[in-house]
């Protein structure tokens, strides 16, 4: 809607106010706002609101980059390891699980019993 409000004002369609004499933030953000529920809503292919969706795909996605990225990936080969206990990188992933699923056990008391378990799995602390 921002990207959509700033394309809405150079395009001509709403009116930024005279010299010494502009409109607010607010009225330009009501003005931008009433045209793009209506175009959202009667006219879809609406050029305006086609090239705010290309430019917020372009700048918040950065789709060069991200698509860089995911032929890098695909060209790597994967390394599997079958592990026995959960990885400290993996124990947010667990904590919303657990917090989904039911038990008779505290969510604070389940965690606290999996950080002592890898906490013991990972041996005593080295001395400084």
């Amino acid at each position: 809607m921002r990207r959509f409000r700033e394309i809405a004002r150079i395009s001509g369609l709403v009116f930024s106010g005279y010299p010494g004499a502009a409109k607010s933030n607010r009225q330009l953000q009501a003005s931008s706002g009433l045209f793009f529920e209506v175009f959202k809503q009667y006219d879809a292919e609406n050029m305006l609101l086609t090239q705010a969706e290309q430019e917020v795909l372009r700048q918040e996605l950065d789709l060069q980059r991200l698509e860089l990225t995911l032929r890098q990936i695909n060209s790597r080969t994967l390394d599997l390891h079958a592990i026995k206990r959960a990885t400290p990188l993996a124990f947010p992933l667990l904590v919303e699980r657990f917090r989904e699923s039911l038990s008779s056990e505290k969510l604070a008391d389940r965690i606290a019993r999996m950080v002592r378990d890898l906490e013991k799995a990972a041996g005593p602390e080295p001395e400084r």
